[in-house]
């Protein structure tokens, strides 16, 4: 069984073919200090509010340039976002509020600062990002924005951060996602107030937009670079396949220039792939229809459901049929040589209870075609984010029942602990991890692979991810299999078990106490 996995020959279509995803995964393992995949990880203990998602909007589009109106600790923080260490946000002009402007109003410094930033940058569109102290003081920015004459469009976004989403959003959202799990047909319509991406891509659609004659059987895509491994390499793919189909591509957004986010009301049809809030404003202002990338549109089948679903909004069922068909097949065909050497192996997976989870599963099982004995769910991190007992408990009771009516074959473990995922991990040849931790359990002996990469794949906007993910996790099973288990550095740490990767230290977990405790007494 071993000597096969190590006389195949490896072949990683796009995933290590591009520089890009590549580059991207190793400088997050090298500079953020863990494992690869671990963005979402540190945006649940960096600097997470408002005015992180408004900068990261702003940033993607050349010719943009985000102005903090508020002090200078915020856009230092911004610039060095923990999310992204090696890649600093290098122009980001602050007013730099201090005590007196609070008392008296940073109106004044405001109206300069804007002047002094054209003066210096020449943008072609500069936003003003106000911040928590900003929505107390009252400052009327807005209004004031149409006062000021400078050579370059101005865009006010609702960035304070004091108007965030309340305590217990996290728990309304994953009741919305569980029930969306049994009926797809349903899809979540939640608000996501307080991300400060919903509320910048609103703000360019309500202050930079133009009407536009419409052009025929074209699209807007929504694509944050920023967040995405592979980007060139999805967007070289799902431009190729749209093309086939009879569509183009009018501007990807916010990843465009700005002259580009005034056109983009030409397209017919608009991708959302997250908040749905600034595709409501486009159909309402521009009569722009759109259509979601749910995480239902995951595996082969559901990726060709979607692109069918894409060409039936332009009226083009039947001619798309044989394009999809190809391209599905083509992807079988990849999927097929690593198939045969997955069927050879028994897996566990361990993941979080999170909102895709039972649909990551399904694909690890029926596309891939990875023979699952375990799937191990950890629910610490929703107890410890707020999410209700009552909650938990219809999650876990959903994604058993749907492991069950898709007929798995799977032994569902809760919170299995270290002492059950050792004899778990002796029940099987490899141990998956999805969710980042894998320096916790090395340090207890047990060896993963670091599989977290899954959903970036999984969800991209054409067949490829899978393929490139199935590449992965070949090599790094036979990584595995000529290496010795040597412990990893990382894994030397005492880590806390649920605010992993935070350490196990009473004055970070102190701190970490005291500032979810302030947070969790604001209001909705």
């Amino acid at each position: 069984m071993n000597s096969e996995l190590q006389t195949q020959s490896i072949t990683l279509p796009g995933i290590a073919k591009s520089d890009d995803v590549l580059k991207d995964l190793f400088r997050d393992l090298v500079f953020n200090g863990i494992y690869q995949g671990t963005t979402w990880q540190l945006h649940r203990y960096g600097i997470n509010c408002k005015l992180s998602g408004a900068v990261f909007v702003i940033t993607d589009i050349e010719g943009a340039l985000p102005l903090i109106h508020g002090s200078s600790g915020c856009a230092f923080h911004q610039r060095l976002t923990p999310r992204r260490m090696y890649a600093p946000i290098h122009h980001l002009p602050c007013t730099n509020l201090t005590e007196e402007d609070v008392i008296f109003g940073g109106e004044d410094k405001l109206q300069k600062k804007i002047f002094e930033t054209y003066q210096k940058y020449h943008p072609e569109l500069i936003a003003v990002l106000p911040t928590c102290v900003v929505g107390v003081t009252g400052d009327e920015v807005k209004s004031m924005l149409n006062d000021i004459q400078v050579p370059c469009d101005l865009v006010y976004i609702k960035s304070e951060g004091f108007a965030h989403r309340s305590r217990e959003s996290l728990d309304v959202l994953m009741n919305t996602f569980t029930r969306t799990w049994t009926d797809p047909t349903k899809p979540p319509l939640y608000e996501i107030r307080g991300c400060g991406h919903e509320e910048a891509m609103c703000s360019l659609v309500d202050q930079l937009m133009e009407d536009q004659d419409v052009i025929e059987n074209t699209l807007n895509v929504e694509a944050f670079t920023r967040f995405n491994y592979g980007w060139k390499t999805e967007f070289k793919e799902m431009t190729r396949i749209f093309n086939d189909l009879g569509l183009s591509i009018n501007m990807t957004f916010p990843k465009c220039t700005v002259d580009e986010v005034k056109r983009a009301p030409a397209a017919q049809l608009n991708i959302v792939r997250r908040g749905t809030r600034w595709a409501e404003q486009m159909k309402k202002e521009f009569g722009t229809d759109y259509i979601r990338k749910q995480f239902f549109y995951s595996g082969i089948d559901s990726i060709a459901t979607f692109f069918r679903d894409v060409a039936s909004k332009f009226d083009l069922d039947g001619e798309a049929d044989e394009v999809i068909r190809k391209e599905k097949n083509i992807a079988l065909q990849q999927l097929e040589k690593y198939s045969k050497t997955f069927k050879n192996h028994d897996f566990a997976l361990s993941m979080l209870g999170f909102f895709s989870a039972p649909y990551l599963v399904r694909t690890y099982v029926f596309d891939l075609k990875i023979p699952l004995k375990y799937v191990c769910v950890d629910t610490h991190w929703l107890k410890g984010h707020n999410v209700s007992d009552k909650t938990i408990e219809y999650i876990i009771r959903t994604i058993g029942e749907l492991f069950e009516h898709w007929d798995l074959g799977v032994e569902f473990v809760v919170n299995p602990g270290f002492n059950k995922m050792r004899e778990i991990a002796k029940k099987v040849d490899y141990l998956l991890d999805d969710h980042s931790i894998p320096s916790l359990y090395e340090k207890e002996g047990v060896h993963m692979i670091n599989t977290s990469i899954d959903n970036y794949l999984f969800s991209r906007i054409g067949f490829n991810g899978m393929v490139e993910f199935a590449a992965y996790l070949r090599q790094e099973m036979m990584r595995q299999r000529n290496h010795s288990h040597r412990k990893p550095i990382s894994s030397k740490f005492d880590y806390d078990e649920t605010y992993y990767p935070i350490l196990a230290d009473p004055i970070c977990l102190a701190s970490h106490e005291m500032w979810s405790t302030m947070w969790g007494l604001r209001s909705g």
